[in-house]
């Protein structure tokens, strides 16, 4: 065996070099990381002028630039990747390795978050092009369907 017997085979080089590569071109793109983060920054102001309440899971915490995981209470998960879809954007109710379960996450679970709140929760995700203008024009989408929502439930 190789590597004084603790594991069998050759060094992946390629690998190696193609990880190396991948690290030094993020690491290049540490701006961006920033950029984006103002990005989603920006869109959970956006949405609270239209839900007040919103609540903005880790938001205090360092966590991905491009993911907005936050909830409305009283705005299902569900109305709103419907709504957000029938506008022309896609949001998820769970993780991404999630997609297409209609539950409360596990993950918002696990953090105490309570059941009723955990089904309202969505998740957006940004991209590296994602413009403000699109962002803004999101929050329209998605305050117009807040609205909705919220009259149905005072008629």
């Amino acid at each position: 065996g190789q590597e004084e017997g603790r594991r069998a085979g050759t060094s992946n080089v390629p690998g190696i070099v193609g990880f190396v590569a991948a690290a030094e071109e993020a690491c290049g793109q540490l701006d961006q990381f920033a950029e984006l983060a103002e990005l989603r920054d920006h869109l959970a102001d956006l949405l609270r002028a239209y839900a007040p309440d919103l609540v903005v899971f880790s938001e205090d915490e360092d966590r991905l630039p491009n993911t907005l995981c936050c909830a409305a209470m009283g705005f299902a998960a569900e109305t709103q990747v419907m709504a957000l879809d029938l506008a022309g954007f896609a949001i998820s109710s769970g993780s991404a390795c999630g997609s297409g379960k209609v539950k409360a996450s596990h993950v918002l679970t696990a953090m105490g978050v309570g059941p009723e709140l955990a089904r309202c929760a969505i998740r957006i995700s940004l991209g590296w092009l994602s413009t403000k203008a699109e962002v803004e024009q999101f929050a329209v989408q998605w305050g117009e369907a807040y609205g909705r929502s919220h009259v149905r439930e005072v008629a």
